[in-house]
């Protein structure tokens, strides 16, 4: 009893992550806010790759998606290289050709990337640029906002799946002088970028660990079933074995297909032909019975049976 429990537990398991998408994420296009960059750090910052690196880390922790690596992809691919040398033991290094390909891709542009202060009090100074500067005291409330625009793209088909935008804010109260307002009095006169150790303790990285969290939180909504996250509506795979009962076609993850599916398996009959060119122009097919996937690699899949005429190796598999 206790065996069946957990066969049919590992077998959920296995459904579950054989259904687990694979995504890209792509650095976010900052073109339009590349002024407010230029003030708010003092220099200019790739803002784009950076918002790509907290995305990556967000979603991956997450777990609904399985990011593969694009930004550095060729590290992995020198390393492939590598060990196809012989240089590596044989049976340690990473084998080229196990690459991940990305079933969705993440796009986004920042759209605002920037801050909305008020200040009350004396003093000749102003905050202004990336960090603020003031000669005399003043009680200041500062907010920044960043706002992400995204959409999830189908890899294959190019089908937009989802949009959305997510807006992260950040506010503090501070009395004295500019200098380190916006900065949180972290890091000031532009030594400030977004990979410093310090950035999320800075009121614009608050505000962008916000817009990054409230993004990941949408993609956990989306719905992926169907429409154009579904590739196998156009199916035509082939059997490549059918033994003990268990049938074996030519097509797996790689297709989209997941355990739990299940296919109708068709004969293939007579051919007809262009009877000038020869060209194969339709073939006569019959439903024989019905396939239903229980494991999935990434090109092949395997499962159950039932019909009252057996597959032979060539048959068509189709919805």
């Amino acid at each position: 009893m206790n065996r069946k429990i957990f066969v049919i537990l590992a077998a959920t398991a296995a459904m579950a992550v054989a259904q687990k998408k694979t995504m890209s994420i792509e650095n976010f296009d900052y073109s339009t806010v590349m002024s407010q960059v230029q003030a708010i750090f003092g220099t200019q910052q790739n803002i784009g790759q950076g918002i790509n690196a907290m995305m990556t880390k967000r979603i991956a922790e997450d777990g609904r998606f399985t990011v593969v690596e694009r930004r550095k992809i060729n590290n992995v691919m020198k390393e492939q290289d590598f060990a196809a040398s012989n240089r590596v033991k044989q049976g340690t290094g990473a084998r080229i050709g196990q690459i991940k390909g990305a079933e969705l891709t993440l796009m986004g542009d920042i759209v605002v990337f920037g801050r909305d202060d008020r200040r009350v009090g004396g003093g000749a100074g102003a905050i202004v640029g990336g960090v603020g500067a003031g000669a005399g005291g003043y009680k200041g409330d500062a907010k920044a906002v960043v706002v992400l625009d995204f959409r999830l793209v189908d890899a294959e088909t190019s089908e937009i799946i989802a949009t959305g935008e997510a807006r992260g804010e950040s506010k503090r109260t501070s009395k004295g002088f500019g200098a380190g307002m916006f900065a949180g009095g972290v890091a000031a006169g532009g030594a400030l970028n977004m990979t410093s150790s310090n950035f999320g303790e800075t009121i614009i990285g608050e505000a962008t660990m916000d817009a990054v969290n409230k993004l990941s939180e949408q993609l956990k909504t989306v719905a992926l079933n169907g429409g154009a996250g579904d590739r196998t509506d156009d199916l035509d795979a082939r059997v490549a074995d059918f033994s003990g009962g268990m049938l074996t076609i030519n097509a797996g993850a790689a297709a989209g297909l997941k355990a739990g599916q299940t296919f109708t398996v068709y004969h293939k009959g007579k051919e007809i032909k262009d009877p000038t060119t020869g060209e194969v122009l339709d073939v006569q097919t019959t439903p024989i019975g019905k396939f239903t996937i229980t494991t999935v690699r990434d090109r092949i899949s395997m499962g159950s049976y039932s019909g009252a005429t057996s597959p032979v190796v060539g048959d068509i598999v189709r919805k």
